[in-house]
């Protein structure tokens, strides 16, 4: 905390952009200090890891490790600078005209964010917003000097913000887009800040210490450490004041004036030290010229097997070593020990652990005995013990602090003064093997068998099956709860004992077997029932709540699982449905990848343990493993997901912020990855693209990608999601919005056009349809006129003349007769023949022109309407309904026979009050006539009265004209005749005035 405290102390002396950068720097810090190596673990304990070309560095030598903000780690080689994720190395590309040559010397990242990298030819700066891109990135040199003073090999930057460069050729301050000479004509190696704020260099001829710029002096100093003074290689203050020295004798430090050497040390005959590092929790690390070394009270303690030219901590407390031509190289701390044969347990098989009341551990082997950990050591327990059988499965402590053992085929003992009681078959134990045991409060040990579940009380044994309402006799597991209540686990089921028989719990489909699990800390019964999973009791029905697992233990809120490899979870996120049903779960697990040397956890009851110092001890099939609760990482930050390259079709190309998409892309592979250097094996990815698909989708943890081959025209939001190292998710991710570009003929422009074309179309089909019917019409109505004109013609030379001269051979006829008979009866036909003739004439005219003399329709129809009110008592009203418009004589007409007949009929057989008449001038001409008669039978509707031409000729007239004639008739509500004309056909068009000729 020393070293925090003094960052904190120039805190408020520092500029706004400057704190920002210092507060990133602090965060870093805080996040590492609890996952960083364990100083108490042997160096040798550490796993390593080693990246080497065949994971995709461009070289197998590395000279600068620096992790930034975002979470990447840049490794600076020779000539190359690449990019890692914690999975993928991606060497980093800049455009033609940026000068790269000997780049990966030295890196800093600035208070902004921002990436400077020393190389041959000048400064490298990489702004912050590109840095989670691909493809070439914008950068922008800068040149210290002419010559050797613009070859970059230090760079750092001071708590106020300032950065130092160090060249071939000098010391520079770069402010404002300037450089200042510090030290000019020699070459600078090193730049480090001390406790004070003073800079530790190392130049060609020595070190310099500098305060503002001014020397202080340290004249004796290369002599006190017994080398030359260019043979000072690097010179650190560490967190607790302590400066040390890497020179060519070795190793020394110097505390309150003091200088001690670190054994071996001497000039020339002992190895040479060239950098020293001091990680967040204090380890200060070594590299000397025969490998790396962690510094101790002791002395040197050496990490095996690892030279590093560079040494460099991530967020997550792992160290990251730079090799000459061995790769990368990771040390990250155990989160389990495991103890094995060599550490004297009799076997490596272990199905049980249990804490007793004393503090003392109990393991159990499978057939190697009781052993009981003393120290780092243990002591077995077996046959030769008085331990008849010696493959326990089973450990449980009563109230008077006795050890109960169940074991694979010899019953159950009790473990009492150092001596061993057996309970099995002969004792009348129902079976020899004992799967679990309870000591229960009220004194009474309850055994699990494969033959039903045994209870010892005051010396004797009753077994509970099915008879006693168990599920079944194959009992797995036996677990009191915290209200003292008996749950039995069965093959078919899961009971407890209520008025000394046991009941059913709500079973769940296709499970195998039922196991107790535990007890959270708020009393919720948790089960396992494979292969569902781990279900929580809730009344009597019981919910899924986890991955399958075979032991449960709760700690300070947290519960943890044990089943293929070690699980923690949150008790609260378990408890709390999350509202989002298709949200992945949080939960970190703990596997190989983290010392454990087994997945597989032991099956005994219990096989998870956790004594008074905060550890958890874990039965598996390849050892006791037992994990530091309080050092184990805890981090809560999300995970910087990012956007790979993408393919459309065969081509490959930078992702960019978003994605363009041309017209008819068939193929489109999104690739997008997390950066998690501690734990990438523990992250998990999801993704769904809005509009395809319609729940969120695993990524697959090869390729990590999302194909379609066809994604729908317009605007897609793609949401990728993802967990950190931890298991702890972030649930939002980010939105890679891409847009599919479409074909002209695909655009909303286009298919407004289509629609509007075929609007047009139909509308121009159904007035050529008008238009030809309308000629047709026309073409009809004239060949009628004509005929008719032919008929008057021929009625007015024939039959009118044949009546007019029978009317006067009548007339002369009266003068000569004789009787008054005869003289009645000829004035008679000459009266008729007189009427007749005129008849005749009036039938002459209407085929020679329309029943109405005017373009009256309304006219005529209210005559036809007075006409027949005058003869029968019934009322008549006519309503006419928009402006007259003028009409084609012929269809005129046959409106005309329509409505007459119309009206002629309900004066003549409706027998009702009123006839009401409505002509409609609209689009088309309407013309409705309603009586409130009797109404006409439905069958004459439809066929029309025998021997009756009325109805059938208003049909036919109706179909001549293409009009429509609906008769609708009740008792109840008389009859209504309507009839529809589309006026393209029955009125008269105005010709439009021509200023033109064709």
């Amino acid at each position: 905390m020393v070293k925090v405290r003094r960052a904190l102390g120039v805190w408020f002396a520092r500029s706004t952009g400057q704190r920002a950068g210092m507060f990133m720097v602090l965060l870093f810090g805080f996040a590492s200090r609890a996952l960083a190596l364990d100083p108490s673990k042997p160096a040798s304990s550490y796993l390593r890891r080693v990246f080497t070309i065949e994971d995709g560095l461009p070289t197998n030598t590395v000279n600068v490790v620096l992790q930034t903000r975002n979470g990447f780690l840049w490794i600076g080689g020779p000539n190359a600078l690449t990019r890692f994720d914690g999975r993928h190395c991606q060497v980093v590309e800049f455009p033609p005209q940026t000068v790269t040559h000997g780049i990966g010397h030295a890196l800093a990242e600035a208070p902004d964010g921002a990436l400077w990298a020393g190389t041959q030819e000048g400064l490298l700066r990489i702004p912050s917003t590109v840095l989670d891109q691909f493809g070439p990135m914008t950068s922008r040199i800068y040149h210290v000097g002419p010559g050797l003073a613009d070859a970059v090999l230090a760079l750092h930057f001071s708590r106020d913000g300032v950065l130092w460069v160090g060249t071939a050729q000098g010391l520079y301050r770069f402010e404002n887009g300037g450089f200042s000479p510090v030290l000019p004509k020699t070459s600078i190696s090193r730049i480090e800040e001390s406790s004070n704020g003073h800079l530790l260099v190392i130049t060609s001829s020595g070190f310099v210490e500098l305060d503002h710029g001014k020397a202080v002096p340290h004249p004796d100093l290369a002599a006190r450490l017994g080398v030359p003074a260019d043979k000072i290689y690097h010179v650190i203050d560490d967190s607790r004041g302590v400066r040390w020295y890497c020179t060519a004798a070795g190793v020394a430090r110097e505390t309150n004036g003091s200088i001690e050497p670190i054994q071996p040390y001497k000039y020339k005959t002992t190895p040479e030290a060239f950098r020293a590092y001091e990680d967040v929790q204090g380890n200060v690390w070594v590299s000397l010229g025969t490998g790396l070394f962690r510094a101790t009270v002791a002395g040197l303690e050496p990490v095996p097997d690892t030279n590093a030219r560079s040494v460099t901590a991530d967020m997550d407390g792992s160290l990251w070593l730079g090799t000459n031509g061995q790769g990368l190289v990771r040390l990250k701390d155990r989160s389990a020990r495991v103890f094995t044969k060599a550490d004297g347990l009799p076997s490596n098989s272990i199905p049980t652990v249990l804490r007793t009341s004393d503090g003392k551990l109990w393991v159990g082997s499978n057939c190697g005995g009781l052993s009981l950990l003393d120290g780092d050591r243990f002591r077995t327990f077996s046959e030769k013990d008085g331990l008849a059988n010696s493959c326990v499965f089973a450990l449980a402590e009563d109230g008077n602090k006795d050890l109960w053992v169940g074991t694979y085929g010899g019953g159950a003992f009790r473990f009492h003064d150092g001596h061993f009681t057996q309970f099995a078959k002969p004792q009348g134990l129902p079976h020899q093997n004992v799967k679990s045991i309870v000591a229960a409060r009220d004194g009474s040990i309850w055994l699990a068998t494969a033959f039903g579940l045994a209870r010892i009380q005051n010396g004797q044994i009753r077994t509970y099956t099915i008879a006693d309402g168990l599920s079944g006799n194959e009992v797995a597991n036996v677990y009191e709860d915290r209200t003292g209540a008996i749950w039995a686990g069965t093959a078919k089921g899961l009971d407890y004992l209520e008025n000394d028989r046991f009941a059913a719990l709500s079973q769940v489909p296709g499970v195998q077997i039922y196991c107790v699990l535990g007890e959270d800390s708020s009393g919720q019964l948790y089960v396992w029932a494979p292969p569902k999973g781990v279900f929580r009791r809730e009344g009597l029905r019981m919910t899924k709540v986890f991955l399958d697992a075979n032991g449960m233990l709760s700690s300070r809120g947290d519960l943890w699982f044990c089943g293929n490899g070690v699980y923690r979870a949150g008790e609260a996120a378990l408890r709390q449905p999350d509202p989002d049903s298709e949200a992945p779960q949080d939960y970190t697990y703990f596997g190989p990848a983290n010392g454990l040397t087994s997945a597989g956890c032991g099956s005994g009851d219990p096989n998870l343990a956790l004594t008074d110092d905060g550890k958890l001890w874990v039965a598996t099939n390849n050892g006791l493993a037992v994990m530091d609760i309080p050092r184990l990482p805890h981090d809560n930050r999300k995970p910087t997901i990012f956007m790979e390259p993408v393919t459309i079709g065969r081509a490959v190309q930078p992702p960019g912020r978003e994605l363009i998409l041309p017209p008819g892309s068939n193929h489109v592979e999104l690739r997008f990855d997390v950066v998690e250097l501690a734990s990438p094996e523990r992250t998990h990815l999801q993704y769904r693209l809005d509009g395809v698909d319609p729940e969120w989708l695993d990524a697959d943890w090869t390729t990590r990608s999302a194909t379609y081959n066809s994604i729908p025209i317009g605007a897609h939001k793609f949401h990728v999601r993802a967990c950190n190292g931890q298991g702890i998710w972030d649930r939002v991710g980010i939105v890679y919005r891409i847009t599919q570009q479409p074909y002209f003929y695909q655009t909303d422009l286009f298919h407004f056009a289509a629609v509007a074309g075929a609007l047009l179309l139909l509308a121009g089909a159904y007035r050529l349809r008008l238009l030809q019917m309308a000629a047709q019409m026309n073409l009809r109505l004239d060949e009628r006129v004509a005929e008719r004109t032919r008929l008057a013609r021929e009625l007015h030379d024939t039959l009118l003349q044949t009546i007019q001269a029978s009317q006067m051979i009548a007339a002369d006829t009266i003068n000569d007769a004789e009787t008054p008979e005869v003289i009645a009866g000829l004035e008679k036909l000459s009266k008729w023949l007189t009427q007749a003739m005129q008849e005749a004439r009036a039938s002459l005219l209407s085929l020679r022109v329309s029943t109405a003399e005017t373009n009256d329709l309304s006219a005529a129809l209210n005559r036809a309407g007075e006409e027949c009110a005058a003869v029968h008592p019934i009322r008549f009203s006519l309503v006419v309904e928009g402006a007259t418009k003028e009409m084609h004589p012929v269809a005129r007409d046959e409106v005309y026979r329509i409505g007459y007949e119309a009206i002629r009929n309900a004066c003549t057989h409706s027998g009702g009050n009123g006839v009401e008449v409505t002509l409609s001038y609209a689009r088309d001409l309407e013309l409705r006539i309603r009586d409130d008669g009797k109404g006409i039978d439905q069958e004459i509707v439809g066929k029309g009265r025998p021997g009756h031409f009325g109805l059938a000729g208003m049909q036919e007239r109706a179909t001549r004209i293409g009009g429509k004639l609906s008769i609708r008739s009740s008792s109840s509500a008389g009859t209504e005749v309507e009839l529809i004309v589309p006026g393209q056909i029955v009125y008269r068009r105005k010709r439009s005035l021509r200023f033109w000729k064709p």
